[in-house]
């Protein structure tokens, strides 16, 4: 498990650069792919894209609802802390650090321009960084480790496939442009491993 952890850490430390240049690039570009994205589905499919950015998270949650239950049930004492270590996460992460960043920064929503306003309140001017695409990866990091540790690790890679569209959806309905998304997903990733390498340190 240390050699494990070892690699985590030098992962994350080759990937942070990497997500920050990533967020840098897209900044650049945000309008414009912005719009390229809301052209992209044709109007008689937008429905999915709504259909996942408004409803995809609930799965997420309701999935972690069952495993704490079946974790009190069962007395599962390690997968009760995996689920206290992802409301933790959750809560400091995707709804503290990101709400704190949203109004600090101030980003206006695509169809209000991309200025900022620095300390608003205003929700169309709270667009960087996309508090979904940061609650999405954290639930999908989660299970990615969760799955790993478990005899269905072949499909570990569902969750985070599953995070990365309903982070991208928030493009297409025209509620964040891609450097937002990218920012949320680089902290809940961070965010995410953060909390998931002390379960990997914890030795009980």
């Amino acid at each position: 498990m240390g050699n494990d952890n070892h690699a985590m850490k030098k992962s994350i430390l080759i990937f942070i650069p990497i997500g920050l240049l990533a967020v840098a690039i897209l900044f650049i570009f945000d309008t414009r792919l912005w719009l390229s994205a809301r052209d992209f589905i044709p109007h008689d499919y937008y429905f999915i894209a709504k259909l996942i950015t408004n409803w995809g998270l609930s799965l997420f949650y309701a999935m972690f609802l069952a495993l704490f239950g079946y974790s009190l049930i069962w007395k599962n004492s390690r997968l009760t802390r995996l689920c206290l270590a992802y409301l933790k996460a959750q809560l400091i992460v995707s709804f503290a650090a990101v709400r704190f960043l949203k109004i600090v920064l101030g980003r206006a929503r695509p169809g209000h321009g991309a200025a900022f306003t620095f300390f608003s309140l205003n929700s169309d001017y709270n667009s960087f960084p996309s508090g979904h695409a940061a609650d999405a990866w954290v639930s999908g990091v989660f299970l990615y480790y969760l799955l790993g540790q478990s005899k269905y690790t072949h499909y570990r890679f569902l969750p985070l496939i599953y995070a990365f569209l309903i982070a991208v959806s928030r493009v297409f309905v025209s509620a964040h442009y891609p450097s937002d998304v990218a920012a949320g997903m680089l902290i809940g990733i961070l965010g995410a491993w953060f909390f998931v390498s002390r379960l990997s340190d914890d030795p009980h």
